[in-house]
């Protein structure tokens, strides 16, 4: 498992970031409901905090621990999952794919970070 380890966490919080801005302004782009650009914003100001937050981490001055940073990218994974399958029960499909595509981003994130300070 850890052959898959291929990005530096600075790597990865570059790309979450990315994530995160990208999930904020979609749902405006696209049009989606009232729900889905709250829930959009909503989540995309955690990934980018969440990004924003481990950029300095596995230095000196850590802002947080590197087991707290992949649990944390866990739980938002679980929750963008969560986030897309309520809003595709509430009949809101091109949210759910949205939701459902953050998530997936996300998980392939965690599988290809090293979470390590080196």
């Amino acid at each position: 498992m850890t052959t898959l380890r291929l990005i530096p966490l600075p790597i990865h919080s570059a790309l979450e970031l990315l994530v995160g801005l990208l999930l904020g302004m979609a749902p405006f782009a696209l049009g989606m409901s009232t729900a889905a650009a709250f829930a959009g914003v909503i989540a995309g100001v955690l990934v980018v905090g969440l990004a924003l937050q481990s950029l300095d981490a596995g230095t000196g001055n850590d802002s947080i621990n590197l087991g707290a940073h992949l649990a944390a990218d866990q739980g938002v994974t679980l929750g963008l999952a969560a986030a897309a399958t309520i809003l595709a029960a509430a009949g809101d499909a091109r949210a759910a794919v949205l939701f459902a595509a953050a998530a997936v981003a996300q998980l392939a994130l965690i599988l290809v970070t090293r979470y390590s300070a080196r």
